[in-house]
């Protein structure tokens, strides 16, 4: 059973009682083995059985990181690492994300101290296979002023800067707290004292702002990359990497 077809089973009231806001996002999360449809509380016991038994669940995350690990392989860790702000250590590559020191081998097998999840791995072994070199611009710009942003600038707002205004909202001082841990609190060089700067990968720095709502204008949330973000992964790549950061800020909460 793939994603439609048990959208066209679901009670399609886009309740919101599950983990997701729609019944369509809440089919695809299911079929991907994100969901479970113990979530839907319209859905009766008898018809969650009934389901089961008809779905094939596919882990598209381990899929996609096998099939990254395979095209990094024959890539000289030596030849990369300073252009991506990480180092070599024998014959692996070791470099930091979110504070936290990773060790990847010539194989793509990652490992840390602490908890890995598939999302890390994915983002990691993109930024190998792209293997950009440069120094960072030290030029802050929006999502659609990257090579191929424009295209993807309203699912990034939307899957991105939305949902993270939306924490600041029902929660500003819990959710400035989980950014800060981190990264560093930057009140003076932007047009907004509610500013912080993460840094997760090496060469590929966040700047996360935030407007509290006011007399004449809604809550708003901007975010900012080095203008050479593109040149480390792709704007698909990013989106991805932002859309982590934004659950692991909501799952903190």
């Amino acid at each position: 059973m793939n994603p439609l077809e048990l959208y066209k089973k679901l009670p399609k009231k886009n309740c919101g009682a599950c983990s997701m806001k729609t019944c369509m996002a809440f089919s695809l999360a299911v079929v991907k083995g994100d969901a479970d449809l113990a979530e839907c509380p319209l859905l009766t016991e008898s018809g969650r059985e009934e389901l089961r038994g008809s779905l094939v669940l596919t882990d598209w995350r381990e899929e996609l990181i096998l099939k990254l690990r395979e095209e990094i392989e024959g890539i000289r860790f030596d030849k990369i690492a300073e252009g991506l702000g990480a180092r070599t250590d024998g014959d692996s590559l070791v470099l930091d994300c979110f504070g936290r020191e990773f060790r990847i081998s010539p194989e793509g097998e990652i490992t840390t101290r602490g908890r890995m999840t598939p999302w890390i791995k994915i983002l990691i072994l993109h930024y190998l296979r792209t293997a950009g070199t440069g120094p960072l611009a030290g030029r802050h710009v929006s999502f659609s002023e990257l090579r191929g942003g424009m295209v993807k600038a309203s699912s990034f707002e939307r899957e991105c800067e939305e949902p993270l205004r939306e924490m600041f909202e029902r929660d500003y001082e819990k959710t400035a707290q989980v950014i800060g841990k981190m990264g560093k609190r930057r009140e003076k060089e932007f047009p907004t004292a509610h500013a912080w700067e993460l840094f997760l990968l090496p060469k590929v720095p966040l700047v996360i702002l935030y407007w509290p709502p006011d007399e004449e204008f809604p809550a708003k949330v901007k975010m900012l990359f080095d203008a050479t973000a593109d040149r480390f992964l792709d704007v698909e790549s990013l989106i991805f990497l932002v859309e982590g950061l934004v659950k692991n800020i909501e799952m903190s909460h």
